[in-house]
């Protein structure tokens, strides 16, 4: 029995001694293959950036691997061709953790260097689970450089990116103290959330969240202050229907811009019942447009004859035409724009307000026009509901908002209620309705 349970012993210490090497030969199978899955999504959104595996040393229990990111057309922006990065992984029995280094970039190198005195301030480390899971963490130690005279003071900072091997699902939480350049800009308390699922090449499902503590801006006459500025996104995808919503939430506590000053402002903007196949035509466009334009500037240098060409009437005139073709197919019926939740306190007073225009049939740019020309049409196609209010000090009383549109109209755009601007539109049974009194189109 003592034998038995010997053996055992031995066979489980054996297993145990030979899990790191099995991890490294999973593990480089996941890499891989999620190097590969990257290399898709970029090449099927129309970006020529592209990562290539140049080494992949495995040993027993570690593994060293170098590779490089190309950026492509982005160089022109960046001024750099590619990143190269050198991983040394440490195999572990539930998959492995890499330390990512820059060390091959002269351009990092020469920086760390000659503005931080050697002391490299990144640090990256990557986990590749047998769950197929990828865990990047990037932190970086708080530093300061001098930019022509002045101080800035980078503080710490640290990013957490997960995706899966496939990358069909994206989530990051990345949180940074701020920046401030001497005693004229300061910022603090950046963050950025994000967790979103992959549709298609150019279609995702999820949210998008960017806040800012505070901002301060203190040069000039014109002093700047913005308090717990916030923005979210979210994309909802309805596969069924085909359709794609789109909303956008702006907040902040208060913002001063001179001597102009708003408190706990809020609106929600949306486009509803976006159809999918016009947006992922358009957002096909998009994307060669911009890379044929990047590519066109990484050409054309300094050279300002040729950066004159590419930015000339006939391009333009070109580009416009292929984006207003594109963004036709945007016009199905359904189709909504939303203004909702809108607040914002000034010291004269309260503005609030809520807008939805909708369209009830499919429609082409030929029709707008038709419709410019005979006005009466747009009840037939567009369905609108806006409410307003502002204080008549915040735009001076402007009898212009008060001015009744035709003649036979009591009412302007706006109407006073002693020290308040209100406005009420809608249209309703084929008429349209402007402070309770019907409009003659």
């Amino acid at each position: 029995m003592k034998k038995i349970i010997i053996g055992i012993v031995i066979l489980i210490v054996i297993a145990g001694v030979g899990v790191p090497f099995v991890s490294g030969l999973v593990m480089e199978k996941t890499v891989k293959q999620s190097f590969s899955n990257l290399n898709t999504i970029y090449s099927d959104s129309g970006t020529d950036v592209s990562i290539e595996i140049i080494k992949y040393d495995r040993n027993f229990a570690s593994t060293d691997i170098e590779w490089k990111m190309k950026l492509g057309a982005l160089s022109a922006i960046y001024g750099i061709e590619e990143i190269i990065f050198i991983d040394r992984a440490t195999h572990g029995y539930t998959g492995f953790v890499s330390k990512t280094s820059l060390e091959k970039n002269k351009w990092f190198t020469d920086f760390v260097t000659n503005q931080l005195n050697g002391k490299n301030p990144v640090a990256i480390t990557t986990e590749y689970s047998f769950s197929g899971q990828i865990t990047s963490t990037i932190g970086m130690d708080a530093f300061s450089l001098s930019v022509e005279d002045e101080v800035v003071e980078i503080k710490e900072g640290k990013a957490l990116f997960i995706c899966d091997k496939d990358m069909e699902k994206f989530s990051s939480e990345v949180s940074w103290a701020g920046v401030s350049v001497s005693e004229n800009l300061q910022i603090d308390g950046i963050s950025i959330t994000s967790d979103v699922r992959k549709i298609s090449s150019y279609l995702w499902d999820g949210t998008l969240s960017f806040a800012v503590d505070k901002g301060k801006l203190e040069e000039g006459l014109q002093p700047f202050e913005l308090v717990n500025f916030k923005i979210d996104y979210s994309l909802d995808v309805d596969e069924e229907e085909k359709k794609l919503s789109i909303v956008t939430v702006l907040s902040t506590a208060h913002l001063q811009a001179g001597p102009e000053q708003i408190d706990n402002a809020f609106i929600r903007v949306g486009v509803v019942n976006i159809d999918i196949p016009g947006f992922e035509e358009f957002m096909k466009l998009y994307a060669e447009m911009r890379h044929s334009y990047l590519k066109n500037i990484a050409a054309a240098g300094d050279d300002p004859e040729k950066l004159e060409k590419i930015f000339g009437k006939e391009e333009v005139a070109r580009n416009r035409s292929l984006i207003m073709t594109a963004c036709e197919k945007f016009l199905k019926k359904g189709l909504e724009f939303q203004i909702s939740d809108m607040y914002a306190k000034f010291p004269t007073g309260e503005v609030k307000g809520d807008a939805v225009l909708s369209l009830n049939e499919d429609m082409t740019f030929a029709q707008l026009i038709r419709i410019i020309q005979e006005p009466y049409m747009v009840l037939e196609v567009l369905s609108l509901q806006s409410n307003f209010s502002l204080p008549a000090e915040l735009v001076g009383g402007n009898p212009m908002l008060l001015f009744p549109m035709s003649p036979e109209m009591p009412t302007g755009l706006f109407v006073k209620n002693g020290e308040i601007f209100t406005h009420k539109m809608e249209t309703h049974a084929g008429k349209l309705y402007l402070n309770d009194w019907k409009v003659r189109l």
